[in-house]
């Protein structure tokens, strides 16, 4: 299994191996090319991986191939731009992700244009703009024995590449983007004398707001919380979820508390909500900004003990999740009544076999909040169904079948049929069994899609 490549300052090293984790070595990938199954037109463009290499599939023409953009080294995607012409990705010089660096590149969604956006290692994963083509990240601004960690936003202009900001001496150690794409919220690290606090800040840097979210530590005790990670902001800004890291990198990687956090009355406790990985993809707020869907369960293995749960804005968790049951990977639909579509199947024990998939039978559910959960896909218990990527109405799905640990084929479900698009896409199993990154990123068009094949 790989690992990302985070080499800043001795606390921070363990959010690399909390953010991509360690594990079994992976098999050889199977040598086959992607091909385009079906030529039914579908209005997304997908990126995706294959034998450590990006491509690009334009499923909106019926006539389109799978187009290769990396020929060397190895790949991760990070994601689509708001508008969907650019595509970020991570690209190492080599197959080893797990200790060498990897540097920051876009392509257009096209395949062309590809550029290196810094010529310095990131650290940590790359965020987009929500609103437009800016994108803000860490990088190693000292050297792999004297790590230094700076802080970059950079966007396009006029067909260039531009820097709009950055800071080398960063007292910061998460950030996201608020929805308006004009500030960023940012968390800084509890230390002897202050607790972690999140702080608001113009792109400039400027701070305009702090929020404390936590007296300062009792070192004496050894163990404390030491940073709000993975911050996830409601559609309005007032609401933050995220997950409380300790300075433990053991005792994080099993489970760290996950809180709500309202800016609006800032002088009241953070809401604890449960217990969950530092997974980003697993703590996701509806398009409304009403609901906050998050996996709950300690112990690191992805393939047992999760469960999806929702929380409203004052802090109220329901979940019908059967206790028997393991979940992952929450989407909601962009578009009004809001549900989400996450992978569900029987818990199983964390077993690596590169012949057969981790969670057997594990199927794509959707769930509105206060509705019960129902099927979407169907398999046999050879197989296994990740990466939900609803249409913008919900009406259509696309998502991967795994026939085994380190292969499937993306399929779309749409009116009870499903049709295998894309085969051959390949990845690996990411964090014990968390399958992140993910292998593929599909950006839909935002207009109510076509049906498939029109």
């Amino acid at each position: 299994m790989r690992k990302k490549w985070l080499a800043w300052m001795s606390i921070a090293s363990l959010v690399g191996m909390l953010a991509a984790g360690a594990g079994p070595a992976m098999a050889q990938e199977q040598s086959v090319l992607p091909v385009r199954v079906s030529q039914e037109t579908v209005a997304a463009k997908l990126a995706f991986t294959n034998q450590d290499h990006l491509w690009l599939l334009d499923a909106r023409e019926r006539g389109s191939s799978p187009k290769q953009v990396t020929v060397d080294g190895a790949a991760q995607i990070v994601g689509w731009s708001a508008d969907g012409e650019w595509l970020l990705f991570l690209k190492y010089k080599g197959s080893d992700t797990y200790s060498t660096p990897g540097y920051l590149w876009a392509v257009k969604a096209d395949g062309t244009g590809a550029v290196q956006l810094d010529d310095r290692p990131v650290m940590d994963q790359p965020k987009w703009s929500p609103t437009g083509l800016q994108v803000a990240f860490f990088v190693n601004g000292g050297s792999a024995e004297n790590p230094q960690s700076m802080f970059l936003i950079k966007e396009w202009k006029n067909g260039a590449v531009s820097e709009v900001y950055s800071e080398k001496n960063v007292d910061f150690v998460d950030f996201s983007w608020m929805p308006d794409g004009k500030q960023l919220l940012v968390s800084t690290p509890a230390t002897k004398d202050r607790g972690m606090t999140l702080q608001l800040r113009e792109l400039t840097g400027k701070t305009t707001a702090s929020y404390p979210i936590a007296p300062p530590p009792n070192m004496e005790e050894g163990i404390w919380p030491w940073a709000a990670r993975a911050l996830a902001i409601s559609s309005d800004g007032v609401h933050v979820g995220y997950y409380l890291q300790y300075n433990s990198a053991s005792l994080s990687a099993d489970g760290v508390p996950i809180q709500l956090f309202d800016r609006s009355q800032p002088k009241k406790k953070p809401v604890d909500l449960g217990t969950g990985l530092i997974h980003t993809q697993w703590l996701r707020w509806s398009p409304d900004g009403k609901q906050l869907a998050f996996i709950d369960g300690t112990d690191r293995m992805a393939t047992s003990h999760k469960h999806l749960k929702f929380a409203d804005t004052n802090g109220k968790v329901v979940s019908d999740s059967p206790e028997g049951n393991v979940d992952t990977l929450p989407v909601w639909t962009l578009g009004a009544p809001y549900s989400v579509f996450f992978s569900r199947g029987e818990a199983a024990e964390y077993h690596y076999d590169p012949n057969k998939v981790m969670v057997p039978g594990q199927r794509i559910w959707q769930q509105a909040v206060g509705e019960k959960a129902q099927q979407v896909t169907k398999g046999t218990n050879a197989t296994a169904d990740y990466y939900p990527a609803p249409s913008p109405d919900g009406k259509q799905l696309l998502f991967v079948r795994l026939d085994n640990a380190l292969h499937g084929s993306v399929f779309l479900s749409w009116q009870g049929k499903e049709t295998e698009l894309l085969r051959n896409v390949t990845g690996d199993i990411g964090y014990y069994g968390n399958y992140l990154p993910e292998w593929v990123s599909v950006y839909w068009e935002r207009e109510t899609a076509p049906k498939p094949g029109a």
